[in-house]
């Protein structure tokens, strides 16, 4: 059943990741998967050529306990910035619970660290982050062979730019390109990214979320993060940190994200509560429909809460 916005969308797919996470359908329906990173440029858990383990158990369980806290899904980006780093970031994967978004932008690094996944069984665990329109059948092959059967869509054409920019040539690119490569390829779990390039296309890659989600029905988001993970409380003040951040989690969410890569994974114990609630809002309405949600949902787990605030303070 769709209701109000969604009502005109195709049949929706659950994608059910690694770790038994299942993600997709109507907005609220299953809880929203945040997606942390982890190794990105600064961050305190990576070393010039080492990995600081403790550090990447302490943040992890940070966000874990406010994921459980507000009832949000919780996965994580391991980012894999080059060649020398692979095995050591890829033995930080027992620290962590799946699903782990498998982030290589060196292209040179890939190769060893998918045949490292394969050798070490983590595939899994792991969905590849991602499949653009130029990887080659040689690399498909290559995280197929690893064991992974999940991976994110990048819905963009670095060649083209400007071809690939507007939500309807984004939303072609995926049926006419990406998607038939991906199944012929054998993945069985496919995740849309409307790529976000800049604050303002923050609208476009909602848009797109819509599209996709309206006529092609698999599970979708992007990462905000790429654009406006530049503000911080300590630079530009707290109003501004989490007003924006908030808001972009809500537009894009309401737009039918299923997904917000929301930035370094710690973040999420200050911008859990703003997921959290509009995940709430949106289930309420689908409860008036007759549309069950999971015990693990943040209307249960978090604005469960919030109502008996409002109950004791009336009394």
């Amino acid at each position: 059943m769709m209701i109000g916005p969604y009502s005109g969308w195709t049949e929706q797919f659950l994608a059910e990741l690694p770790g038994g996470v299942k993600l997709g359908g109507i907005p609220g329906e299953k809880p929203l998967l945040m997606i942390g990173s982890l190794f990105y440029m600064g961050d305190k858990c990576l070393g010039e050529n080492s990995v600081d383990k403790t550090c990447v158990e302490d943040v992890y369980n940070k966000a874990r306990t406010a994921a459980d806290t507000y009832g949000l899904g919780l996965g994580v980006d391991l980012i894999i910035p080059d060649k020398p780093l692979v095995e050591k970031i890829l033995d930080t994967i027992d620290l962590l619970e799946p699903p782990v978004f498998l982030d290589i932008p060196d292209e040179a690094a890939r190769p060893q660290a998918y045949r490292l996944v394969g050798e070490k069984g983590l595939g899994e665990l792991i969905v590849a982050n991602g499949v653009d329109p130029y990887t080659s059948k040689e690399e498909l092959g290559l995280i197929r062979e690893a064991g992974v059967d999940s991976a994110i869509l990048l819905l963009f054409d670095p060649r083209n730019p400007t071809g690939s920019l507007r939500p309807r040539d984004r939303l072609r690119l995926l049926t006419e390109k990406l998607k038939p490569m991906a199944e012929e390829a054998g993945f069985k779990n496919l995740l849309a990214d409307a790529i976000v390039l800049d604050p303002a296309s923050i609208a476009l890659s909602g848009e797109t979320i819509y599209l996709v989600k309206k006529h092609v029905g698999i599970p979708s988001g992007c990462a905000p993060a790429n654009s406006i993970g530049i503000i911080s409380r300590k630079k530009h003040g707290a109003q501004t940190y989490y007003s924006v951040n908030a808001a972009a989690i809500a537009y894009l969410r309401t737009m039918g994200a299923d997904y917000i890569m929301y930035g370094p994974i710690k973040r999420l114990e200050t911008l859990g509560e703003a997921a959290a609630t509009i995940d709430s809002l949106l289930a309420y309405n689908l409860l008036q429909e007759g549309i069950r949600v999971p015990r693990n949902h943040p209307l249960r787990k978090y604005w469960r809460r919030i109502q008996r605030l409002f109950v004791s303070q009336s009394r």
